[in-house]
């Protein structure tokens, strides 16, 4: 066989060669601490932009814009819009969360009855497209960060190869999980405010919680706003003064050019936003999802440019 077409061979295969998004599961940043919340906006968004002010936190927020605030047409309420704006202006970052939190798997949907399905390609592009373009809409600027409901296709051993090729597909190169999930919602729901205070305590205080990179999830709720934001802010904070809240890009040595984009689809140099994105933008800048891309670029530029060469000798 020649040499010209095994190497032609090798180029197909790097054609063939499907890009899928990185899962995080922690900051790679040392000394630092991000913040997360999900599912809202929730018509706590005020109070919650205003615990967090107090207590000197950024956070990152994944939404679903069509989730928790509907009405009586099960459509976005008028509030929605003007809370993701107000995330956004306070300096916060905002990833998807798919628009009405849906289920990967039937599983996750028989586990939670009313949850729509999100099983095939074509349902779950339609999640992600309805919320990008509602934040958009919004705010001016599209998401590069996904976080997968329930945690779905990207929880540590139950990865999902094949969402991750979508979520690439589509733009959205970093899927965001975490070290800590504090269970505000559950437990609240289930057991009562002190209950959940003293369970997110436990998982702040735990090894993982020891760790000088970490990743935390919470809920835009009352226990969250009311009693978990204050115990970090009085007692965990000045236990840790080393550790820096920030936004998850900064966690990951990312930039708001990283995890933003001006258009939709695959994530380029033409949808990066060409300034600063919001007020608060952090100058770090160490791209692993970035890096990852480029290789893959050069590798095919090489096979490519060898089966010239070789096809004109």
């Amino acid at each position: 066989m020649k040499l010209s077409t095994i190497l032609n061979s090798l180029f197909l295969s790097g054609l063939a060669f499907t890009q899928k998004a990185q899962v995080y599961y922690s900051c790679s940043v040392p000394n630092t601490i991000a913040f997360t919340i999900d599912d809202g906006p929730t018509e706590k968004i005020p109070e919650l932009l205003n615990a967090l002010d107090e207590a000197g936190i950024v956070a990152t927020f994944y939404v679903n814009c069509n989730n928790l605030m509907k009405d009586t047409n099960g459509q976005p309420t008028a509030l929605v819009k003007p809370y993701l704006q107000e995330i956004f202006k306070r300096g916060h970052e905002i990833g998807s969360h798919t628009y009405n939190h849906a289920c990967l798997t039937p599983t996750c949907q028989l586990n939670n009855p009313g949850m729509l399905l999100m099983d095939t390609k074509e349902t779950f592009t339609e999640q992600i497209k309805l919320n990008e373009d509602f934040i958009y809409n919004a705010i001016g600027v599209y998401p590069a960060t996904y976080r997968a409901p329930f945690g779905e296709g990207q929880n540590p051993g139950a990865v999902n190869e094949t969402m991750l090729e979508w979520l690439y597909e589509l733009g959205y190169p970093y899927a965001i999980h975490w070290d800590i999930e504090t269970q505000d919602m559950e437990y609240s729901f289930s057991n009562g405010d002190d209950f959940a205070l003293q369970k997110a305590i436990e998982h702040y205080s735990s090894e993982v919680g020891q760790k000088d990179t970490l990743i935390t999830l919470q809920h835009a709720i009352p226990v969250t706003i009311e009693k978990i934001i204050p115990w970090v802010r009085d007692v965990w904070k000045p236990a840790h003064p080393n550790m820096k809240f920030v936004k998850v890009s900064e966690c990951l040595g990312l930039t708001d050019k990283d995890i933003y984009k001006t258009s939709p689809g695959p994530k380029t140099d033409s949808n990066t936003p060409s300034g600063n994105v919001s007020g608060k933008v952090n100058s770090s800048n160490n791209n692993s999802g970035a890096n990852s891309i480029f290789s893959g670029l050069l590798i095919t530029t090489i096979l490519v440019l060898f089966n010239i060469l070789l096809n004109n000798y």
